[in-house]
């Protein structure tokens, strides 16, 4: 999991990089490449987007569960 963040994380900042005063937001960077016909190719940072969304859904549940007491790892998860 955390490579799969830290992928998405620098997939996403190497879109922003290119032009920071265009992608200031997530949305500009997903709309740039929806426009650009990008958006669903493989390693767009729209992509990454989604995946660095479900990891973080994924690691709230985790830890939502330990903290209600959950000792079992493999229960948590």
């Amino acid at each position: 999991l955390k490579l799969c963040l830290l992928y998405s994380f620098q997939k996403i900042n190497q879109k922003f990089i290119t032009n920071k005063e265009e992608f200031d937001t997530l949305q500009k960077i997903v709309l740039h490449e929806v426009n650009a016909g990008v958006a669903q190719v493989r390693n767009s940072a729209t992509e990454a987007l989604l995946w660095l969304k479900r990891g973080l859904k994924f690691l709230k549940g985790f830890l939502t569960e330990v903290k209600n007491g959950e000792k079992n790892i493999q229960t948590a998860l």
